[in-house]
Order: C-alpha cells, then sequence, then structure tokens
C-alpha cells in the first residue's frame, strides 16, 4: 500500500526546529516525504484577525496554541517581525538532500489564506512567482509541486498553478485524485487531496491527543484508494514529534509505503488520464477546521 506523506511547513519556526526534527526520524523508518514549505515572510500572528470567524477560538483552545506554537510565532508579523523562512537556506536544502520532495506552500501563508478570494488574478500570480523566484534561488531548480495555503483556492489560482506546469497540485481536500473543471474546461494540473484528518482537526474531538487521529488514519488507509496525510512541522515536528513517530510505526506495522506526493502523482497518471475524475472546486467544511477549504463537488465527500 502507498500512502502520499505531505507536511506542510507554514512558519519559520516549523522551519528552524520542526524539520530537523522530522529529517532523522523519517530516515529511521525509511520513509520519505513532500515538505511544503512556505517561503516568504511570516506573519502568523495576523491570524488574530480570524478570532470571529466560527471555530477559529475553540480550535485555538483545542491545540493550546500557546503552548504548540509559542508567543514569537503567535505574535509574527504584528508585534514582532516577520521571519523569513529563506534565512534557513541550509534546512530547506537539506530536506531534497535526505530524499524528499520540497514543494511550495505559496509565499505569504497568512495573505493567500486571509486574502485569497479579494486578490485580482494577477496578484495571485504575483503570489505564486515570487515563491517560485524564492524556491529557485535557495534549491537551483523548479518546483515540481504547490499546496495552497489552507486549503484555500479560487479559479484564479487554478489558473495560475496551471501556468506554472507543476506535476501536480494538492490545494483541496477529499477522497481521491482528480481534475479540477472550469466553466466545463479541464485544467491540466493534477490534483492529489489530502484524504485523511490532521492532527490539529482531531484534538479534543477524538479522544486524548493522536489517539483519535491515528484511529482515524488507519481507517482511511484502508478506505481510500490514494490517500493522503498531512502533517505539520510545527506540531508533529516538535511538540507532537511522538505522533509522528506513531503514525510511521502504524504504517511500517501495516507495510505502507510513504512517498512524496511527486511520485504519487506519477502513479496516479500510470493508470491511464482518462480514469481520473473530473471534478468543479467549490468551497466546503471540514469537521474539526475553522473557515472554508476546497473540496472537490460530486466526488466522495471528505469527513
Amino acid at each position: 500500500m502507498i500512502l502520499g506523506l505531505r507536511i506542510d511547513v507554514c512558519t519559520y519556526e516549523g522551519l528552524r526546529t520542526g524539520v530537523p526534527n522530522l529529517l532523522p526520524l523519517l530516515t529511521r523508518f525509511g520513509a520519505r516525504a513532500s515538505f511544503f514549505a512556505a517561503l516568504g515572510p511570516d506573519r502568523s500572528g495576523r491570524a488574530v484577525f480570524r478570532m470571529l470567524q466560527p471555530g477559529f477560538l475553540a480550535k485555538m483552545r483545542r491545540t493550546k496554541a500557546v503552548r504548540t506554537y509559542g508567543w514569537r510565532t503567535i505574535l509574527s508579523g504584528t508585534l514582532l517581525p516577520a521571519r523569513h523562512p529563506t534565512d534557513l537556506a541550509a534546512v530547506l536544502r537539506a530536506i531534497p538532500n535526505n530524499g524528499h520532495e520540497l514543494a511550495l506552500h505559496g509565499y505569504d501563508h497568512r495573505r493567500w489564506q486571509d486574502r485569497l478570494r479579494r486578490m485580482r488574478e494577477a496578484e495571485v500570480r504575483d503570489e505564486m512567482a515570487r515563491a517560485v523566484r524564492a524556491y529557485e534561488r535557495v534549491i537551483g531548480s523548479r518546483p515540481q509541486g504547490s499546496g495552497a495555503p489552507g486549503w484555500r483556492c479560487s479559479p484564479s489560482s487554478l489558473c495560475v498553478v496551471d501556468e506554472f506546469g507543476f506535476a501536480y497540485a494538492s490545494d483541496t481536500r477529499g477522497r481521491r485524485p482528480f481534475f479540477p473543471s472550469l466553466s466545463g474546461a479541464r485544467v491540466r494540473t493534477l490534483q492529489l487531496p489530502t484524504t485523511l484528518p490532521t492532527l490539529d482537526e482531531t484534538m479534543g474531538l477524538c479522544g486524548t491527543d493522536g489517539e483519535g487521529f491515528l484511529a482515524l488514519i488507519g481507517r482511511g488507509l484502508e478506505r481510500d484508494p490514494w490517500p493522503v496525510v498531512t502533517l505539520h512541522a510545527e506540531m508533529e515536528g516538535r511538540r507532537f514529534l511522538r505522533v509522528a513517530e506513531e503514525l510511521l510505526t502504524l504504517c511500517a506495522a501495516r507495510r505502507v509505503q510513504c512517498v512524496p506526493l511527486v511520485e504519487l502523482a506519477t502513479l496516479v497518471r500510470s493508470g491511464g488520464e482518462d480514469r481520473i475524475p473530473l471534478a468543479e472546486v467549490a468551497d466546503g467544511s471540514v469537521k474539526g477546521r475553522a473557515g472554508c477549504v476546497a473540496i472537490p463537488v460530486g466526488l466522495e465527500p471528505h469527513e
């Protein structure tokens, strides 16, 4: 069995401390992953403006945000200056040097997640271009994959992603790979949705920290044809490193091979692109996550 292993690196601290913690753990289990890194200024503190969004404060309480993320991240870009991930170029390079994929997670993570629907297509294109340029400066090659911050996308962002010629994108939540449809036309870029719940979505809702998450992952591995799980360097790379270890132990016991999403995309396409469904993309919701996420319409719903 194959599992697409995605690790989002949304903050400077997740890159500085979370990624170095995860790399040797992955090596120990023979697992490989796609690290999706936001490459612009870390302005995580601006999340405070989401306080009135339904479910946001409840999620902050459930995840014990201050203990999990730390005050430096929580105040970044507001009371404290934003920090830049590209200042940690050696850590970014260590990802592909250790056999993993480094993919894009946008440029300004906070701006994309909060303002995408109000951004003109030219602004979306500029955000993506800045991320690609930053990647090329650090790595010396072009990225093969992209994943939208917060699983937020729009018709404009789907068009822009297509322009950059990525091998795949992982902008959505769902049950299976698909090609997006815009006004009846197929978008060329294959979507590999996150099919399984994330740790922060299950905390306080499904047993103790990590227990319910791992139980849901176990069931999803049996259910989804091309399962993809998303970890976060800020969580499973730091305070919840034990959960990452238990997940990899579960995969090893079930003989599940953890692979980067760029390899998963190749496997999906090898079955014939005509067998990959088309679906329109719309805003939807996922239990335990505040705000909207992008989901395919007409395919099996995400739980």
